[in-house]
């Protein structure tokens, strides 16, 4: 399957298969999974174009300067494509409406955005694209199954958003570059010595989420992209950089590291199949909140007015970091418990979740004081255990009348997936929402159904705006 090289390490065993892998490899499962994760991020970074976020990362990026190489999500301007890239990103996870994978946290909003404005620089086709990407999951997923923290790691000093996202996109860059598989060895060492992102917040119980983590996370796709650049260049980098004994588990606060699993199965099982798609715009910690909760008002036909008090039960850091009233922002609002659940039990459409307007509203902020989160020892068990973030909730009504509803895995997980409707409706809603007309979003629709048959990226890139 790949060519021939001397591979003596675990770290050049991984670079060698990602390399050169091919899109004639991969399994069609495979294939229509990336394909929704790309439509996927598209959806969401053209619902985020209308964000004031956007708009001042894009005025920021114009008054820098640079080439017009690449499209932005929902907008005529062209940027360089590396900052094509931490835009499209930034606009993507905007509205934490974004695919996720629970151990790693957001890949595709990193990936696709680099394939989509490298890719276009380097007029790669759709097979380029999607090898890319699926090969870029695939470094991710295995760097954090080798990593495996404990508990105590987990909660006190992992690095969870960088743990391995970078090396994803040099990946992503490499392929799209044409790397063979030791100057992708090479890459990988040249990330490697890139620190990790010690992301640090204000108190989170107290303020939850600040308004600038979407945009500080946005810069972590450079390391990879300069590595792979460096590495086409002939630039050496340390070949063995994620073998066993190396330590770099160290660099993202781990106290476990099994190099082995950066092999394990490889080519037989596939990162890309274990990212999620969300029904709703918030993080994917309160999905099945909002599912129990959507539920309950939907099977009792019930109106916002008639309820007393709600409770939701999930694990530890759900009642811990969630549990914000009154969001001032919209950061803020995505992270709250009382404010998703209030938007899901009035039935707001989820384009309007975070309006300005809709944040200040009086009635919205008086509903959220219903809704009360409970830390739930199984919750948390489960969630340590098996990174499943379940929740319960109980639905008090004013006459007496009570309504429980638990939720394993929330809409769009692997385990209860998204249909192709579903993946479409994503699709339309958030391109409505920009102003495209229903003849445009069928062309995107199209164009991103069958992605492998383009011949040149830009092909897709041009639909991008209205």
């Amino acid at each position: 399957m790949f060519k021939e090289e001397i591979v003596v390490s675990q770290t050049e065993i991984l670079a060698n298969h990602v390399a050169y892998g091919k899109f004639e490899d991969l399994p069609s499962h495979v294939i229509r999974h990336a394909k929704h994760c790309i439509m996927d991020t598209v959806s969401c970074g053209l619902g985020g174009r209308k964000t004031p976020d956007a708009d001042i990362l894009i005025a920021t990026m114009k008054e820098i300067g640079g080439p017009p190489e690449a499209t932005l999500f929902g907008d005529k301007t062209k940027l360089s494509f590396i900052q094509a890239a931490h835009v499209n990103r930034l606009m993507a996870n905007i509205l934490d409406y974004d695919d996720a994978y629970m151990k790693v946290g957001h890949m595709t909003v990193v990936l696709v955005p680099v394939a989509l404005a490298l890719g276009e620089r380097l007029h790669s086709s759709g097979k380029e694209i999607l090898s890319a990407v699926v090969q870029g999951y695939e470094a991710i997923v295995r760097i954090r199954e080798a990593l495996d923290p404990s508990r105590e790691a987990y909660v006190t000093t992992f690095e969870r958003i960088d743990s391995g996202t970078s090396f994803g996109v040099t990946v992503v860059a490499g392929k799209l570059l044409g790397l063979n598989g030791q100057q992708m060895a090479g890459a990988f060492g040249l990330t490697g010595f890139a620190r990790a992102s010690r992301v640090t917040y204000p108190d989170r119980a107290l303020k939850g989420m600040p308004p600038w983590m979407k945009v500080t996370c946005g810069d972590s796709f450079i390391p990879g992209i300069h590595s792979a650049f460096l590495a086409k260049n002939g630039f050496p980098g340390d070949r063995q950089v994620l073998d066993q004994g190396r330590g770099y588990e160290r660099i993202v606060g781990s106290d476990r590291y099994d190099a082995s699993k950066l092999t394990e199965n490889l080519g037989e099982e596939y990162g890309t199949l274990r990212i999620g798609f969300k029904f709703y715009p918030a993080c994917r910690y309160t999905s099945s909140a909002i599912d129990a909760a959507v539920a309950i008002v939907s099977e009792n036909g019930i109106e916002a007015d008639d309820v007393d008090r709600i409770i939701v039960r999930g694990n530890k850091n759900l009642a811990t970091y969630f549990q914000i009233y009154e969001p001032d922002h919209m950061i803020q609002a995505e992270f709250s418990v009382p404010y998703v659940i209030t938007m899901a039990l009035m039935g707001e459409p989820r384009t309007n979740w975070y309006s300005e307007d809709m944040i200040k509203d009086p009635r919205i902020r008086n509903c959220q004081r219903k809704v009360t989160v409970e830390a739930d020892p199984a919750a948390t068990e489960k969630f340590l255990e098996s990174y499943i973030a379940c929740a319960t909730v109980e639905m008090i009504m004013k006459d007496g009348r009570r309504f429980s509803k638990h939720v394993d895995h929330p809409r769009g997980e692997p385990e209860n997936p998204f249909t192709e409707q579903d993946h479409r409706e994503k699709l339309t809603w958030m391109a409505s929402s920009l102003g495209m007309r229903p003849g445009q979003i069928d062309e995107l629709h199209h164009t991103l159904d069958r992605l492998e048959e383009l011949d040149d990226i830009s092909q897709l890139t041009r639909l991008l705006v209205p």
